[in-house]
């Protein structure tokens, strides 16, 4: 899975229909199982640049979820 990522690293990750084909999972099932990877030793044998990388993709495609389910604050 990790390996997989990587090469889907340069397009922002992979599209979520490669994702069904390759692991059988929704996208967001792939992402909440690769966020927990990145802190196993596997993730060790991937550059760090890659897997910080990585990290970030999945954390800012979390993000606009979160934020849409929040109302906005106003002062």
């Amino acid at each position: 899975m990790l390996e997989f990522a990587r090469r889907w690293l340069p397009y922002g990750g992979p599209p979520p229909d490669e994702i069904w084909v390759e692991f059988g999972m929704s996208a967001r099932r792939y992402e909440q199982h690769l966020l927990t990877m990145l802190d196993t030793v596997a993730s060790r044998n991937i550059p760090p640049n890659d897997r910080a990388t990585l990290r970030a993709q999945l954390v800012e495609k979390r993000l606009p979820r979160r934020m849409l389910s929040r109302p906005a604050m106003t002062r």
